[in-house]
Parts: structure tokens; sequence; C-alpha cells
């Protein structure tokens, strides 16, 4: 009977819930599958559409190289010449590059030269592409009034930077990348006319071979060209393609490879011989509901046991350590004695652990936790609280005592530790904090003992370190200087000075903005010490916003020089940041162009979708962007390509030893050398002397920062150097 009802209590809920159970797992499949393919998909859209700006940006490169030049001057300003634009402009480009529409305009900006694959045609052809070149010729006109006429004569050194202005276009049904560069000398043989000069304005068809070479470089199926908006068509891959008014153009389409799809396809039948399985299992489950009864009682026990104890040592745990604390603390003021607590950590776990295995560091953490149980009193109580990280309690205690202790457990894990893998060290530090007075909190405690385990830690390791007020004095400063930086941005106090950057003709081509915190009362406070402050308490986007500002602002006195600017991952992931600096363009007047924003490799590791999406606006903006300190964190080809970065800085590193360190030479020309295949500028910090200076101008890195030429000085000392051509202040010995 008793049997019967069991089976009407049990089975059938058991049963009714195995079945919805089943279900919601086929729901979750096939909705993981269909969430992993949208990502995917994201994924493919964020780099199509970072291809094709880089696309568009290697035509105007090509169509940049024919229009600054000396001859491009002579014959299209000078004099206008058809059959030079014939040869040098409409049939290289067509038989070189693919441009199928070359034109040149003349400082009027009427059209003088039109070409279809090489060949010249009526100048008519050009109407059909005027209404989307005309804002783009309109954009290089205000560059080329910004940078003014050119003066003087110029010696082999290259005298303008391009200015051009590329979009995407549809003509006739067609889609085009429109390329427009203003006609400029490159090394001042030959110097234009008068203030405004020709245009050249060019035309890559996305054709059919266009979008094949597209495809291959990105691995994508049935590209191509949409002129509707299909971009809510769940069946495809889409990227949005405007022109240079922001005006919707077209949709690039390629079928995803979902990948989720097809790892279903080949699962489904395990998946379904699963369920099979599951249901015959319910039906198993029910016939030892009994035994699993009986033994949840075993497992209550277990689990409260566990509460209290950690199961890899059996040492009582951080729950048992505070109880502990706590009680023996309250006897202190019933004259049972000082109570000592001991926090206790292992030097070279992190090492074991990583050099062996998992499996060894849990080996090493109850051989080491066996040893130092030995070493304690009975009245002591050891506990074991987290990771390598162990504590004790000794009550009655005194710092004589406490010393002695904590010198014999530093002593006892000073020996090797043999474990299964072979012969390990691993030793420890320790923390004491001895409470004599009453009304100390556990926590209090704990704090001040791992307060001076910290400061064991800091003075090499294998020690141990009693705690003192001045180390609460210590954090107590940190907490003032974190109000005193709160006044000193709020006030505009803190300083920018600047480190020129050169080029192999020791000539300032720019500067790197650095923040400055010039203390009322502690003097110059480090970079280093302030900036962790602002970042732990929040004040970094006020700190980086201040910089920005006052870089801004200070670069009106240097027309012509780079201000390079570092930006820390706490911005970049700020929402409204780019709204701000937006903000901030306007209300200096200054030009994007003329600033580069240093992010470091860490901040790319994580392949974070907004800071992505946010480094991308800021290039579009006209932000140049470079990596800092290239070489020391996790650097990747794949980030490279990923990302819209400008430039790469090798780290200083890297520098020091070049003179005499062969490897260090090879591993800098292998740097240059990857950064020249990208196409990406490269630029060298820290460096000192001569021969460091020389060996980077040996392996082809012509830009070059450091105290060889300057330390980081005022705004107004920016200004001096500029008026007096820069020499190397102090050549240190090799």
């Amino acid at each position: 009977m008793r049997k019967d009802i069991f089976k009407a209590d049990f089975f059938w809920p058991l049963a009714s819930f195995s079945l919805i159970a089943m279900v919601f797992l086929l729901g979750a499949v096939f909705g993981l599958v269909r969430q992993f393919d949208l990502a995917a998909t994201q994924r493919e859209q964020t780099v199509v559409e970072n291809g094709l700006l880089g696309r568009i940006e290697e035509a105007a490169q090509v169509v940049n190289t024919e229009g600054m030049w000396d001859d491009a001057v002579v014959n299209l300003d000078h004099t206008y010449n058809p059959a030079w634009a014939k040869a040098n402009v409409s049939e290289f480009l067509w038989q070189n590059n693919g441009f199928r529409h070359s034109f040149v305009l003349d400082s009027k900006d009427g059209v003088i030269f039109a070409a279809t694959k090489g060949d010249p045609v009526g100048l008519e052809t050009f109407k059909a592409f005027s209404g989307f070149v005309a804002p783009l010729v309109a954009r290089i006109r205000l560059a080329e009034q910004a940078r003014g006429p050119f003066h003087g004569s110029y010696s082999g050194r290259l005298i303008s930077r391009p200015i051009h202005a590329s979009s995407v276009a549809a003509v006739g049904g067609e889609y085009f990348i429109v390329s427009v560069t203003l006609v400029q000398p490159d090394f001042g043989t030959a110097l234009p006319k008068g203030p405004r000069a020709p245009v050249l304005v060019s035309a890559l068809p996305m054709d059919e071979a266009f979008l094949k070479a597209f495809a291959h470089r990105f691995l994508l199926s049935n590209l191509h060209v949409d002129g509707d908006d299909t971009r809510n068509d769940l069946d495809e891959g889409h990227v949005g393609v405007r022109d240079s008014t922001g005006r919707y153009v077209a949709t690039l389409d390629w079928t995803p490879q979902n990948p989720g799809q097809a790892l279903l396809k080949r699962l489904i039948a395990p998946i379904l011989t699963i369920m099979a399985c599951l249901a015959g299992i319910v039906l198993i489950l029910y016939r030892g509901t009994r035994r699993m009864a009986q033994g949840l009682i075993a497992s209550e026990a277990r689990a409260a046991h566990l509460a209290y104890y950690d199961p890899l040592t059996g040492l009582p745990n951080r729950v048992q350590f505070f109880d502990k604390l706590g009680q023996s603390l309250g006897q202190i003021s019933r004259g049972h004695g000082a109570v000592a607590v001991l926090c206790i950590d292992l030097d070279r776990f992190k090492e074991v652990n990583d050099t062996y295995g998992h499996h060894v560091g849990d080996e090493l953490i109850r051989e080491a936790g066996r040893r130092l149980f030995a070493q304690c009193r009975s009245c002591d109580t050891f506990y074991r609280l987290s990771g390598d990280e162990f504590a004790i309690v000794q009550v009655q205690a005194e710092a004589k005592g406490a010393g002695a202790l904590a010198d014999r457990l530093v002593r006892t894990l000073a020996e090797p530790i043999q474990l299964g893998s072979g012969m390990v060290f691993a030793g420890c530090s320790i923390g004491i904090a001895v409470i004599s007075a009453s009304g100390v909190e556990p926590e209090e405690a704990f704090r001040q003992a791992d307060l001076a385990l910290y400061r064991a830690k800091a003075s090499g390791k294998g020690q141990f370190a009693f705690f003192e007020s001045e180390m609460d004095a210590a954090i107590k400063t940190r907490r003032a200087l974190e109000g005193d930086l709160r006044l000193a941005l709020a006030a505009g106090d803190l300083q920018m000075n600047y480190q020129p950057q050169v080029n192999h003709r020791d000539q300032m081509t720019g500067v790197e903005a650095l923040v400055r915190w010039n203390h009322p009362e502690r003097g110059m406070v480090s970079p280093a010490f302030f900036v962790p402050i602002a970042e732990e308490c929040g004040l970094i986007g006020e700190l980086g916003l201040f910089t920005l500002r006052r870089a801004f602002e200070d670069s009106h006195r240097w027309p012509g020089l780079r201000v390079a600017i570092n930006v820390s991952a706490s911005q970049l992931r700020m929402k409204d940041f780019v709204p701000r600096v937006e903000a901030l363009l306007k209300e200096q007047k200054v030009d994007p162009f003329n600033f580069e924003l240093e992010i470091t490799e860490g901040l790319l590791l994580g392949d974070d979708p907004a800071t992505h999406e946010t480094l991308r606006r800021l290039r579009g903006i006209g932000f140049q962007l470079a990596l800092d300190d290239f070489g020391t964190g996790y650097s990747s080809l794949s980030y490279l390509q990923r990302y819209p970065i400008n430039k790469i800085k090798i780290d200083r590193s890297f520098i020091s030893n070049l003179g005499w360190d062969s490897e260090a030479g090879a591993v800098v020309g292998a740097i240059v050398k990857l950064a020249r295949a990208l196409k990406l500028q490269v630029i060298a910090e820290g460096v000192e002397t001569d021969v460091q200076r020389d060996e980077l101008i040996a392996v082809g890195c012509s830009d070059i920062q450091g105290y060889l030429f300057s330390r980081p000085v005022g705004a107004e000392d920016i200004e001096r150097l500029r008026r007096v051509p820069v020499r190397p202040a102090r050549r240190m010995a090799s």
C-alpha cells in the first residue's frame, strides 16, 4: 500500500517534470544555436565594415601617390598637359589599380580632363559624378586653406602630407569608391602657382572583380551589393554603405557561415538519442529513489561539515576563523590576555601551479598545511582561508611568542618540499597583528594582519612583519591624495608637459602630451601613483578630459605639429566619451587630424565590441590611433588587422638594449618590418644614445622620442625648440 502511494506521489510528477525539462532543453539548444549564429554574423559584419573602410583608404593612398608629386604640379598646375594626365593618371590608375574613371579639376573646380579605362573621353562624363564629388572637394578645399601656401625653398625632404577625401557613390546603377586628392608637391622642386591647386578624382568600380577579391580576403560567400536596404534580412550578413554626406547608398550582403546550424545538423541525432536515454533513466531513477532519500541525510551532514571545513586540507575554513577570532577578541576584556592573528601566504604557489598544473598545486597546499599545522601549539587554531592563504589565531599571546611561531613557520616552509612531480620550493610570508585592546572587531584585526602581510611580501618575501601604525598612515595618505586630486582637477592645478618627437634629421614632427601634478605640500607626484588613484576613485574620466582640453589648447601654439595624447581603457569604456571629445574639438576649434590617441595593447586583448566601436568612431572623426608600448603585452597581428590602428610605438624596453644586444636589434627590426607590411607608421620611445638612434634609423625607424633629444618640457619651451632646430641635448655613453 505504501509503495502504491509512493508511486502516485512521486513517479508521475517526476515523469511530467522530466518531459517538461526535455522540451525546455530542446528549446534552449535551438535558442543557443540561433544566438551563436547571430553573434558569429555580427563579428563578420564588424570585420567586413572595417575591411571596407580599409579598402577605401587603400584606394585613396594609391591616388595620393599620383597627386602628391612635383611632376603633377608642373603638368597640371603650372601648365595643363593632357598627354601627361593620360599617361600618369588615367592609364596608370586603370592598368595598375583598376580605376575605371579619372578626372582632373582645375583650381576653380571645373573639369579639364576626363578618362574612362585609361582613354580620354568627353568632359560631360564627369556630370554623373559631380553631385557625389562636390562635398569631397569642399572638404579638400577647406584643408588646403588651413594648410596655407608653401614658402621658401626645400632640399630633399617631403614638404607636404596628403590632402584627400573618399566616399562610396552610386552612379548609373553601379557603385564606385570615389577618391579625391589635392595636387601638391612632394619635395618642392616645383610649387603651386596660386592658393588653389588642381584636384584628381578617381572612381574604382565595386564590380565583380572587386567583390571577388574582397570576398577572398575576408573569406565571405556570395558577396554582392544590393541597392535596396536589406539590413533587416536575417538570412544574410549586411554592412550598410553610406556616401560622404551620410546618405544610405547600398548594402553589402553575403551569406554568413552560421556555424551553430552546421553543428546542430551534426548533433541532432545524438541529441535525440540522449533524450531517449534520459527517458529511460527517469524510470531507473524511480527504482533508486528510496536509496537516494536515505543518502540525502548523509549528504546534509557532509554539507554541514563542508560549511565549516576546507574540503582539500580538512582544516577549519574562513567561517570558523572569524567565529573563533570574534570569540577570542571578546575575551580580552575579561583579562584573558592578547590575541595574535597571523596571516600566511605561500610565496611561489602560482609559479608551481602554472608550471606543474592544478593537481600539483593542490598537493602543495595539502603538504604546506600539514607542515604549518605541525608547528602550532595545541591552543593555537590553524585555518585555510582561500587559495594559498592560511591563518592562525593565538590566544593569550604576546609579540615575542607570535614572532617565534612565525619564524618557525617561515623556516619550515623554506625547506624543499617533495611532491609527486618532484622537488619544489614554496616559502611563505607572514603578517602578524597583536591585539591587546578590547573592542576591536574581527574584520579590523584581520585587516591589520593582512596589511602586515603585504609589508612582508613587499620587503622581499620569505619573512614576517608585525602590523605598525604607519601602515594605516599609508592608506590614509592615499585617501588624502585622492581628495587633493579632486581639488586639483576642479581648480585646474595640474600641468601639461610635452616631449618632442623627431625624425631622422633631428627635425621635430610632433610631441607627446604628459600630465604632471606638482602637489603644494608633497612636491611632484608621479603619474604612476596618481593615475591609478584616479582609476580607482572614478576620476579618470575628468583627468582624461583635462588632458585632452589642455593639449587641444596648447596645440594652437605649434601649427603643423602632431600631438600624441594617452587615452586609458576606462575613458574608452565611457558611453559619452566620443560626444565629449567632439564637444572639446568644437570648443577649442582644432583639427582632429593633428592629434594622435595612444592606447595600450592590453586594451585590445578582450576584443570588447564597445571599445572597438569607440575606436572606430574616433578614427572616423579624424583622430590617428597609435598602439603604445608595442611588444610588452599581448601583441597580435590579428589585433592590428581588426582595429583601425595607424601607428605602433616600440616600447623603451626594446630600445634600451640596442647597441650591445644583437637580439634586441633583431626584434626591433622585425617590428619595423611588420609595421611597414601593414602600412603602419612606427616610432620608438626611450631613445637615449647615439648608438640607439643610429640603429633605429638603420632598420627603417625614422621617428624617435627620448631624452637624447629632450626631456618633457612646458608648452612655451616647445615653441622655443621649434624656432631652433632640434639637436640632441644629451648623448649618454653607449
